[in-house]
């Protein structure tokens, strides 16, 4: 990884909550926002784009009272 990464991580899940992180990434998609994913093993980590952070925090907690 470079000295400047433009990605942080949002949220981490495994097991059976794993499948979580798809419906995340398709809903901050949904709202504008890049996101990308990756795997450790078996945990799955939610990425978005640093200047985006905020905003995706706000769309995380939008989903989390939703579902």
């Amino acid at each position: 990884m470079g000295l400047f990464n433009r990605w942080t991580a949002l949220r981490t899940e495994g097991g059976t909550r794993a499948e979580l992180i798809d419906r995340l990434e398709a809903h901050l998609k949904a709202n504008g926002l890049k996101a990308k994913i990756t795997t450790d093993g078996n945990l799955k980590r939610l990425h978005v784009l640093r200047k985006n952070e905020e905003r995706a925090k706000e769309l995380l907690e939008q989903f989390d009272k939703e579902h």
